[in-house]
């Protein structure tokens, strides 16, 4: 690793007419991570991305790719990025081997040894053109076009989305792939949190067009419990890094961001019946954000 961010994103805003998509969002991803944008629909990760790429120009801040401003990425540096968005592939009328011939043609260090190995990870057809497959199908050959590319960079926005969990986890193994075994940088979205979790190393949570938190995700998921005080004997009790605080079946609780040894001890002072409860991703993102996620966060249903 170079100790340069892949990515980064300092600063970043966006306005479309009267809506602020983004706030201000600064995050960096460093090189061989597998790293998650999370947030509601709305909460800006696709405009995020699409500034990253240079497709949007920001109303303020900057963003860089390998260390080349995003509005002034070389060619080369282009080559170096896979993106594969929620959007069908262009060209659909022609078979997946007639695509990769046209794509080999802008990549100098084309492999095919690569491409062959992941077509038949894939199991893509070699007659079929992606309009006549089915979702699950395409997105798997829409995937292997990206792969193909053997880009250092991999971005996954949504890609999956609406599709069944073999499919998905068909995508997840692919990006766990790229990272460890070949050292790649993976920048993933998805509305299936419990997907997510399986593979990112390092979160950033969008609220509201900026970011909330950002941290690993082994880090979050140790700072972020839910803490329950039976009987409800400590109402006044002051959690450090309270995030919110309810009374469920008489017993008080609160679920803190800032948990740690020190907090537990003291609060264990206060309340040796006190219970610690881990949280998955799915529910940080629900107490983090102070309600339930969009129905497409449990599901594969709708785009971000």
């Amino acid at each position: 690793m170079t100790g340069v961010p892949v990515v980064r994103a300092d600063g970043l805003r966006r306005k479309y007419d009267d809506h602020e998509a983004l706030r201000g969002v600064t995050f960096s991803v460093p090189e061989g991570c597998v790293y998650g944008l999370v947030g509601r629909n709305g909460s800006g990760k696709t405009t995020t991305i699409r500034l990253l790429l240079g497709l949007l120009r920001p109303d303020d801040g900057a963003s860089s790719v390998f260390g080349e401003d995003s509005l002034a990425l070389s060619a080369a540096t282009r080559r170096r990025i896979g993106y594969l968005s929620e959007e069908d592939f262009p060209y659909d009328d022609l078979p997946v081997p007639e695509l990769l011939r046209w794509l080999s043609a802008f990549f100098p260090a084309w492999n095919w040894d690569r491409v062959e190995r992941w077509t038949k990870r894939f199991d893509v057809s070699p007659t079929q053109d992606l309009k006549s497959m089915s979702k699950g199908e395409r997105r798997r050959a829409e995937l292997l076009l990206v792969l193909a590319q053997d880009p250092d960079l991999l971005i996954l926005d949504d890609p999956a989305l609406g599709l069944d969990v073999t499919v998905r986890r068909e995508f997840l193994g692919a990006a766990l792939e790229i990272s460890r075994d070949e050292g790649k940088t993976v920048l993933f979205t998805s509305h299936v949190l419990t997907d997510m979790e399986r593979v990112v190393e390092t979160v950033a949570l969008l609220e509201d067009g900026t970011v909330r938190t950002e941290a690993r995700l082994d880090d979050l998921k140790a700072s972020t419990k839910r803490l329950v005080f039976p009987d409800g004997a400590n109402a006044s009790i002051v959690v450090p890094g309270e995030v919110t605080r309810r009374v469920e079946r008489g017993d008080l609780v609160v679920v803190t961001e800032a948990f740690g040894d020190a907090i537990e001890r003291r609060l264990r002072e206060a309340c040796p019946a006190l219970q610690v409860e881990d949280l998955n991703l799915e529910e940080i993102f629900v107490e983090v954000l102070g309600r339930k996620p969009d129905a497409a966060a449990t599901t594969a249903g709708q785009k971000a």
